[in-house]
């Protein structure tokens, strides 16, 4: 099945000739509609970040997030699914993670340990929803216009060592993800403000991917790695606070030490 063209899954085959696996989640909500200045920061700010993931740790980094889960659920289970890692479910302390105090401290400490020893890069793009309407007659639609800013900052990444990779994106419906497939094809034959059609040659697929598998069995831990660190990077956004959560991930964001903004952290407009 030809990826350009309709919405593919992806498969261990579409890993064996790249060298990364790039997965992208996002915060916030895409919507310009009724935006003003008393929105709260969840409708003001929308953020996507990528986790760049060289192949031959995939195995490693599945390994040590398995077994996390396993520590605290018999075999990562929780009433017949798979432990989803997922960042709101966490901070709530709600279904699976609504443990005893000293459990969930205990959790919450080997998560972040399991994410800083984790070999991944971090990229990322935020709107500020009320800023771009504001100061745009026709704004962009946000959702596009981060992705755009995305696909600049990995293909930077791979380009710089020479190297090659596929994208994996959230299922939301087959309608949607084709809409959102065609968008992302056209940026890549088209290239953008700052870069030509042939600059994206490092990208050799976009996949979808549901979080969970239909049986429930099995979990695609990128997109909750991604989750985790995108809610992560949104707070230290919109608060202007480097919390404890943000100091987990700083080292791992493109550009660090000298100049996280404006590379592995796009801040819009």
């Amino acid at each position: 099945m030809d990826w350009t063209k309709t919405r593919s899954h992806i498969k261990s085959s579409n890993l064996e000739n790249v060298d990364y696996l790039i997965s992208i989640d996002e915060t916030g909500i895409p919507s310009l509609k009724n935006i003003n200045s008393s929105s709260p920061d969840h409708l003001r700010w929308f953020t996507i970040s990528g986790c760049i993931f060289d192949k031959n740790d995939i195995n490693n980094i599945a390994g040590a997030v398995t077994e996390l889960k396993n520590k605290y659920w018999e075999n990562g289970f929780y009433h017949n699914h798979r432990i989803y890692l997922h960042s709101r479910d966490i901070r709530r302390h709600q279904g699976p993670f609504h443990l005893e105090k000293s459990i969930y401290m205990n959790f919450r400490k080997d998560l972040d340990s399991t994410i800083q020893q984790s070999p991944l890069r971090i990229c990322s793009a935020t709107i500020n929803k009320l800023d771009h309407i504001n100061q745009y007659l026709y704004p962009e639609p946000v959702y596009q216009l981060a992705l755009e800013f995305m696909l600049e900052r990995i293909t930077i990444f791979l380009s710089k060592n020479n190297s090659t990779g596929i994208i994996m994106l959230e299922c939301r419906g087959w309608r949607e993800d084709n809409e959102l497939l065609g968008q992302l094809v056209n940026l890549l034959n088209s290239g953008t403000r700052y870069m030509k059609p042939g600059d994206f040659s490092c990208i050799q697929g976009v996949y979808f991917e549901h979080k969970l598998t239909h049986n429930g069995e099995k979990s695609y831990w990128p997109f909750e790695l991604s989750d985790i660190i995108c809610y992560r990077i949104n707070h230290y956004i919109t608060t202007g606070i480097e919390s404890d959560n943000f100091h987990i991930i700083k080292k791992k964001i493109m550009g660090y030490p000298n100049h996280i903004h404006g590379r592995g952290i796009k801040t819009f407009p």
